[in-house]
């Protein structure tokens, strides 16, 4: 649940700008968090049904860019 809460901090920072938009590539739709019956955690676009599977260097990556736009405010 922690990991979905971190994918969600970045996106309200990436809706205020602070960060880059979390975005599908095969349509620059919008990517939400989500996660399946066994647990797994994965980005899914809306618009175009495209699914990332994410681990645990996702999340690191995106915890040093909320720390670094925390540093700065």
């Amino acid at each position: 649940m922690r990991q979905i809460q971190t994918v969600s901090k970045y996106i309200a920072l990436s809706q205020e700008g602070l960060v880059s938009k979390l975005e599908c590539p095969l349509d620059q739709g919008l990517l939400m968090p989500n996660q399946d019956l066994d647990g797994n955690d994965f980005l899914y676009c809306l618009s175009c049904s495209y699914k990332k599977n994410i681990g645990i260097q996702f999340y690191e990556d995106l915890n040093k860019k909320i720390k670094a736009v925390s540093k700065n405010d």
